[in-house]
């Protein structure tokens, strides 16, 4: 008996000097937690915290839960406070909580989603422009972008993009100014590496003109535009898309395949939803989604950009508004009271209003309908994944 304790004893010895599991286990598991949860293991052993916030590890819990754990953002209204709800992979909806503290008579806009990181525009009374902030929500995590700018005229108008390159492993802010509602006339962008805003020559955004929409994908943020005809009598007014290449700082006027659509990114590239119904204004039948996928080629540059329809969703409910590609579906947030195409008139007359999130399947054209508490007309919807992607320099290096 001694024996067999006496060799116990040294096994255990030997257990308390080697890690119970390989360094790459242990990356693996961790990286499939929730940040909530990885936040708290900091306090479990310095060696896990000094993982958990290495770039290495960022990046993969970022992918993990890109392609794992998508998520929908909802912003409740434009007015304080930031009211956010969100849908999580598992179709679960819960409250984002813990959002940044914002005068309570500011109007508040989130202008984009990237990697986890909402940029956040605050417009505040007799101040212009909007002052803007970055914020984590799954960290908690929130940076002040400084203002360079205030302009003591309201008769300029300001277009807010935001986005990440994975060439430069840098996130931007490209703020365009145009005075009177008309062409651009100034542009700045801000890199969070350096903490700095910069001024930019205008490229070939003469005549141009940007609406607030805005998506980004693949180290670009697109906008809809507008490029107004130079004479009077002369060349019309173009509808387009404007590309800004966030590593090269650089404008790129794309044509659309057709007007009043909406922007989205589809298998990591740049799509277009366009809505169409049937019937007469306000007693719409129905809606039809065309979902437009961007290829480039290369060639000339009449030639360069080719659109690919991938599919046409419907007949949908007429009352949508449309969202995000979320999980080869496509998101639409309903406003009044949509009319589905199997109901008859006492059914629509009579049943209470189906306000809420509708998903239409890309593969099957099948669509649902959830529920989201006080989802009403003019709700904006963001792809979002939770991620432990920092705002500072505060993440240590590789050992």
């Amino acid at each position: 008996m001694c024996s067999f304790q006496s060799c116990t004893m040294k096994q255990m010895a030997v257990d308390r000097k080697t890690p119970f599991l390989p360094e790459e286990i242990i990356r693996s598991i961790l990286k499939r937690l929730p940040v909530k949860s990885l936040i708290r293991f900091h306090c479990v052993c310095k060696h896990w915290k000094d993982v958990i916030k290495t770039p290495s590890f960022i990046a993969d819990h970022l992918h993990h839960s890109t392609h794992q754990s998508p998520s929908l953002l909802f912003q409740e209204n434009d007015r304080h406070p930031l009211q956010l709800r969100l849908l999580d992979c598992e179709m679960q909806v819960r409250e984002v909580r813990n959002t940044p503290l914002i005068d309570s008579s500011s109007w508040v806009k989130i202008i984009g989603s990237s990697n986890g990181l909402l940029c956040v525009a605050i417009n505040e009374a007799d101040v212009y422009p909007a002052s803007i902030l970055l914020w984590n929500p799954a960290t908690g995590e929130i940076r002040q972008v400084p203002r360079t700018r205030t302009i003591d005229r309201f008769d300029w108008d300001c277009t807010v993009g935001f986005g990440f390159s994975p060439i430069i492993n840098d996130y931007k802010i490209v703020r365009t100014y145009a005075e009177s509602g008309y062409v651009i006339s100034g542009v700045e962008v801000y890199s969070l590496s350096t903490g700095s805003w910069k001024e930019i020559e205008l490229g070939n955004l003469e005549n141009v003109n940007l609406y607030l929409q805005t998506v980004s994908a693949n180290g670009a943020i697109f906008w809809n535009g507008i490029k107004l005809g130079v004479e009077e009598g002369g060349e019309d007014d173009t509808d387009l898309i404007v590309s800004f290449d966030i590593a090269m700082e650089v404008f790129t006027l794309i044509p659309m395949p057709n007007s009043f659509s909406k922007l989205g990114v589809y298998d990591d590239k740049l799509a277009v939803l366009s809505h169409s119904r049937i019937g007469d204004f306000p007693n719409y039948l129905c809606s039809f989604i065309d979902l437009w996928v961007l290829e480039e080629g290369i060639g000339s540059s009449t030639k360069r950009w080719s659109w690919t329809k991938k599919c046409t969703c419907g007949p949908l409910p007429s009352a949508l508004n449309l969202g995000v590609i979320w999980r080869n579906e496509i998101a639409c947030v309903a406003f009044g009271k949509p009319r589905l195409v199997s109901e008859t008139r006492d059914e629509i007359e009579n049943d209470e209003p189906k306000i809420g999130l509708y998903l239409f399947s890309i593969t099957t054209n099948e669509f649902k309908m959830i529920a989201i508490p006080g989802c009403g007309s003019g709700r904006d919807v963001f792809n979002y994944v939770e991620s432990l992607v920092p705002l500072g320099n505060n993440h240590i290096e590789e050992p």
